[in-house]
């Protein structure tokens, strides 16, 4: 990874003294590397409020899990940066569709952690994504892996979040949201990648790594 970034190397140094969690994280996404050389001066610093400017009602923001803003907030025995996926997917829909700005990942986080939402694995549960949103101001419901329910659903303004399983986007476990259909591509916001983010997938990309679906609206 060093050629990749020669700061790889100050890590490197350094490397008995990072939790294992954090390495792991930057040995798979080299994207992660600020928030790590910048782990000892702000792990301890409070995590921000806020998501910042306040997001357009029925548009969905990029929020990245390793967001200095909160990526060091703690999440059971992890962190946000490192097990916060399904947290920070929560709290970009959320956002969106309530047009709130006090709705952050590691808000969702502690949420999750403190009603049970967060295995002994450090995974978050499928049981945030339909009833711990509410709390949230959204309701998730399952959707069948079908492309063209996918498409409509989308076309109404309902952002879906999508459990991965290994592939383009994980080698475990993750979440994503897909927030747009166009042309027959799907627009992805990965909460660990704004280089995934920035590029569009097919149908047939993304059905073999899908585990499960919900798709979310406004609390009537």
């Amino acid at each position: 990874m060093e050629e990749q970034d020669s700061r790889i190397s100050d890590v490197v140094e350094k490397a008995d003294l990072y939790p294992e969690r954090v390495l792991k994280m930057l040995s798979k996404n080299i994207e992660t590397l600020d928030f790590v050389l910048d782990y000892w001066d702000k792990k301890d610093v409070p995590c921000e409020e806020s998501i910042g400017q306040a997001p357009v009602q029925g548009e969905i923001p990029l929020l990245l899990q390793w967001d200095e803003r909160w990526g060091y907030g703690t999440y059971g025995e992890s962190m946000v940066a490192v097990s916060g996926c399904g947290p920070t997917c929560i709290a970009m829909v959320a956002s969106g569709l309530t047009g709130r700005t006090d709705i952050t990942p590691y808000t969702v986080a502690s949420y999750s952690e403190n009603n049970g939402f967060l295995t002994k694995e450090m995974d978050t549960s499928w049981d945030l994504m339909t009833y711990g949103c509410q709390e949230f101001g959204v309701t998730g419901t399952m959707l069948g892996l079908d492309e063209n329910a996918m498409a409509n659903t989308l076309s109404y303004g309902n952002p879906i979040i999508c459990s991965m399983g290994p592939g383009d986007f994980t080698d475990n476990g993750h979440f994503i949201v897909l927030t747009g259909y166009e042309n027959g591509m799907f627009h992805v916001n990965d909460p660990n990648s704004k280089i995934r983010s920035e590029k569009t997938w097919s149908y047939e990309e993304l059905k073999n790594q899908i585990v499960n679906m919900w798709w979310y609206s406004l609390n009537e």
